[in-house]
């Protein structure tokens, strides 16, 4: 694979790279929309990332080569990550490990922020290890001994710019979602690395055909009647716990403008998670699990949010919201199914808020 040119893919990353700046200077909503989880972008993600790694772990495997063994195993763990290992698609509630230690409360470990740190910096130094440093070293005589005896493919030296381009945007970070981008341009560089010219079109088709069907298939899933009601039902108790029950701090009601899940709140200390009264005694039809509302979960598993927005009046526009059944932020968009209440609230004239005690 050494001398191939791997146009293809670099064409693809080319194209993923001016498609999504384009988007975001014509249309920043539709871009911030459409880089949300369970959209097509970390869909088309985690798909290619699975048929690289079953590409090489099957050529690793027959030529026994250890370290590509090893890219394959990391190419199935990050896609398995991408989709949370099947949380979001089935809907279950993560254990009250990941609820109570991962950023996001989801089934992954990238996001056990006192494991990796920050997953970003993780990731930059896999992708300069890997696309940056392992073709340099193959052309030093030692260098090149080395790999082949640890069995380790570097990628072709056509797809170095492009490892580069994904640290230099990673590191400098120009927009909000980078890293999500960034990851689809790297599953197509791991992809195009394993691959001739044909495998590579051939695994991008396929992997864009089941990114589209499961994306229609994350917009259309549905949740009973009495769960939407239970959530709705608590999305109203915790707003009222928060702007008028004493649960919600100065800090959090006077921000201009903030936005985080209601355990993260919690745990800075913006919220009162005693004082959650009211969303702790909602009653719902659907039986409560022990660590579900003890960590401020939605009954399809995903974290409850809270959002505060400063009004023109100087009041405060307090927002609760789930993802709702299809367990993906829809942001208002036509067909979306979170569930929203508001409250405008004057942060400084309210009961029993008097700031981080």
């Amino acid at each position: 694979m050494q001398d191939s040119i791997k146009l293809p893919a670099q064409i693809a990353a080319g194209a993923i790279t001016l498609c999504v700046l384009a988007v975001a200077y014509w249309s920043y909503d539709l871009y911030e929309l459409h880089m949300q989880e369970d959209h097509f972008a970390e869909w088309l993600t985690a798909a290619l990332f699975a048929i690289g790694g079953g590409i090489r772990v099957r050529r690793a495997v027959k030529a026994r080569r250890l370290f590509d063994g090893l890219v394959a195993i990391f190419c199935f763990f990050v896609a398995g990550e991408e989709f949370s290992w099947g949380q979001r698609l089935i809907g279950y509630t993560p254990p009250a490990w990941f609820l109570s230690h991962n950023v996001q409360q989801e089934t992954t470990l990238h996001n056990f922020a006192g494991v990796f740190g920050r997953p970003k910096w993780s990731l930059i130094v896999i992708l300069v290890g890997y696309g940056l440093l392992l073709p340099a070293l193959r052309r030093f005589a030692p260098g090149a001994r080395l790999m082949e005896r640890v069995g380790a493919t570097p990628p072709p030296d056509s797809l170095v710019p492009w490892f580069g381009m994904t640290v230099a945007i990673l590191v400098w970070y120009p927009i909000t979602y980078s890293g999500e981008w960034v990851e689809l341009v790297v599953s197509v560089l791991f992809l195009g690395a394993a691959t001739g010219t044909g495998s590579f079109l051939v695994s991008l088709v396929a992997a864009a055909a089941v990114a589209l069907a499961l994306t229609f298939i994350s917009a259309r899933r549905s949740g009973g009647a009495p769960s939407v009601a239970c959530a709705r039902a608590e999305a109203a108790s915790l707003l009222g716990d928060i702007t008028t029950g004493g649960a919600g701090y100065i800090d959090l009601l006077g921000a201009r403008s903030l936005e985080k899940r209601v355990w993260t709140a919690i745990a800075e200390r913006e919220i009162d998670g005693d004082r959650l009264s009211g969303f702790g005694s909602t009653v719902c039809a659907e039986s409560i699990s022990s660590n579900r509302r003890r960590y401020g979960v939605d009954p399809w598993g995903s974290s409850y949010w809270v959002r505060v927005e400063e009004g023109l009046d100087g009041t405060a526009e307090v927002e609760v919201y789930s993802l709702g059944a299809n367990r993906r932020r829809d942001m208002s968009g036509e067909g979306g199914d979170d569930i929203v209440v508001r409250r405008a609230v004057d942060p400084f004239v309210h009961p029993d808020t008097t700031g981080i005690p």
